[in-house]
């Protein structure tokens, strides 16, 4: 008789996460693992409390709709969100399999909260088998939506729980940083289709043109 297979710690089970703003660039998302500070960036992340490395990446495609809202200090600008409810909408994002206790500290860092601390996100069991969440006392990313399972991992996202952010233009250097993430993770879409992608973007479109979100790209 086989014995049962013993559940792993929970800072060992796997999700994979889906960014799709400035976390569509590696090194960027980096600094969520490992610390520091990332390019046109003025805040410094503590990263996560495991540092292991990520154990993979691919790109993946969200039914969100891609707006701009609310002002980030770090960016000096508005910052990505997706809508809660799914649509025949495309956002293109880039997710990465990390551990449970790991997505936590990342959640912990969009939010604003110390790395290391307690746990935020609902449990293992919780994120595997329902498909949205919101984090009590949490308004900037606290609501978590999963998009679906690879390899039997849940792949997780977040957005704002909040539907009071005003929508507004992000900065050239977030752009440049997300501009950034969509080439390398996307690299058939050339700048063409990156330009084509972000100006429809509810927060770009009217607010920035296209000539100047070219030079920005």
């Amino acid at each position: 008789m086989t014995p049962p297979r013993a559940i792993p710690p929970a800072d060992d089970r796997l999700v994979w996460y889906a960014g799709y703003g400035s976390n569509l660039l590696r090194r960027r998302f980096d600094c969520y693992i490992t610390g520091g500070t990332p390019e046109g960036s003025a805040k410094a992340y503590p990263g996560c409390h495991n540092k292991a490395a990520i154990r993979g990446d691919q790109p993946i495609t969200l039914p969100h709709q891609l707006y701009f809202a609310d002002h980030s200090k770090a960016w000096n600008g508005a910052v990505a969100f997706i809508r809660r409810a799914a649509s025949n909408a495309t956002t293109h994002a880039r997710m990465y399999l990390i551990t449970y206790g790991q997505f936590n500290d990342v959640v912990r860092q969009e939010n604003g909260r110390d790395v290391p601390g307690g746990m935020i996100v609902p449990p293992y069991a919780d994120l595997a088998n329902a498909n949205e969440w919101q984090i009590e006392r949490v308004r900037l990313y606290g609501s978590l939506i999963k998009i679906g399972t690879q390899d039997g991992h849940p792949i997780l996202t977040f957005t704002t729980t909040s539907d009071d952010f005003v929508v507004g233009a992000p900065s050239e250097a977030y752009i440049k940083m997300i501009a950034a993430g969509l080439l390398e993770t996307y690299p058939c879409l050339y700048k063409t289709g990156v330009l084509d992608y972000l100006a429809e973007a509810e927060g770009i479109h009217g607010a920035i043109d296209r000539e100047r979100l070219a030079g920005w790209i």
